[in-house]
């Protein structure tokens, strides 16, 4: 049977959730910079209208069984795209999904790989052996922070480390001429509605008042903005809600200085070269704030002393980064459709 697609993406698109959106368009974008044509790629999408007119390619509903059965059939391999898809956080649900697509994959003669997960924390016995079970049918696998590399590694499985799939997108860096003069900043839901989101407000709005700054907060999905009404943020706060990547520019425009919750807020200011605290409560947010020698902050604690720390991503270190990331993407592809016989990052 001929194969209609090269590679089915997986991941969590499809729901407003702009980190996520980044990286499906940043694994479409390194997916065609090594040679692969738009109609060669589909996506398994929440909503797939709207996921294939924004990037141009096909996409199915993935809750819809007959669908995502049939596109991995006229496949020949499956991407479990980037992001936390095994973690139990807030439910075992996401877990079940992904190991289910794997299963489904694996009849329909489709290869899984897996390309800049997040696996865990688990807080279940079962999620975490889904997990486990998944990813050892992937191969090959790549991992974005040491903590998912532990955790693969105490399950005996092999795997790379990569950056973040989102470093491939390519954002202009802050004007240092332009007047910078806004605090910028992201909150996100906490599970059991803990109170870092509220004591996080309240520090942003003392800073940025104590230094002239102008208040912004980015919000990266719906439930970002409900969590920023529910903490009572000051009315003269400006409020930006990203639904696609033009939105990022706007959204920076002017910023002095950021301080985040989510993970992919906290690249697209490294990436735009603007002093950041992140506020760690995942564990792959600390995993990249240590790689990055980004501040953490502290419930209770102030930004003075940490934004004397902060200091803009140095560009030579993002290049270097891009370029791991090229190689190792396209390494991975090429395994993935069959095209080595073994892993070698080096690769070009």
């Amino acid at each position: 049977m001929a194969k209609v697609y090269d590679v089915v993406l997986s991941g969590y698109y499809g729901f407003g959730n702009m980190g996520d959106e980044l990286i499906c368009q940043a694994l479409i974008e390194m997916a065609l910079r090594a040679g692969i044509d738009k109609s060669r790629l589909c996506v398994l999408s929440a909503n797939p209208k709207e996921t294939s007119e924004k990037f141009g390619v096909a996409a199915v509903d993935r809750w819809n069984l007959f669908e995502v059965f049939r596109a991995l059939r006229q496949s020949r391999s499956l991407l479990l795209g980037g992001g936390g898809l095994f973690q139990d956080s807030t439910s075992l649900r996401s877990s079940f999904y992904y190991w289910g697509v794997v299963f489904l994959a694996r009849m329909a003669g489709a290869r899984p790989w897996a390309f800049g997960q997040s696996v865990g924390p688990f807080r279940s016995k079962l999620a975490a052996k889904l997990a486990r079970n998944a990813l050892k049918h992937c191969s090959p696998r790549y991992v974005r922070d040491d903590n998912s590399a532990a955790l693969l590694s105490s399950w005996g499985l092999e795997l790379f480390l990569a950056p973040d799939a989102v470093f491939a997108l390519s954002f202009k860096e802050a004007v240092k001429t332009s007047a910078r003069d806004v605090l910028v900043f992201n909150v996100r839901p906490l599970p059991q509605r803990e109170g870092g989101v509220k004591l996080l407000v309240r520090e942003a709005e003392r800073f940025a008042k104590m230094q002239g700054y102008k208040l912004r907060a980015v919000c990266m999905a719906e439930e970002d903005l409900e969590e920023l009404k529910a903490s009572g943020v000051s009315p003269d706060c400006e409020v930006f809600l990203l639904k696609k990547a033009g939105d990022v520019e706007p959204a920076f425009e002017g910023a002095a200085k950021a301080v985040g919750m989510r993970l992919h807020f906290c690249l697209l200011a490294l990436l735009k070269g603007i002093p950041l605290v992140a506020f760690p409560y995942d564990p792959k947010v600390r995993s990249f704030a240590l790689t990055w020698n980004i501040p953490l902050w502290g419930r209770g604690e102030g930004f003075d002393s940490l934004f004397l720390e902060a200091r803009p991503a140095e560009g030579q270190r993002v290049a270097e980064a891009r370029e791991v990331l090229r190689k190792s993407f396209n390494s991975a592809l090429k395994i993935a459709l069959g095209d080595e016989e073994h892993w070698n990052v080096n690769n070009s």
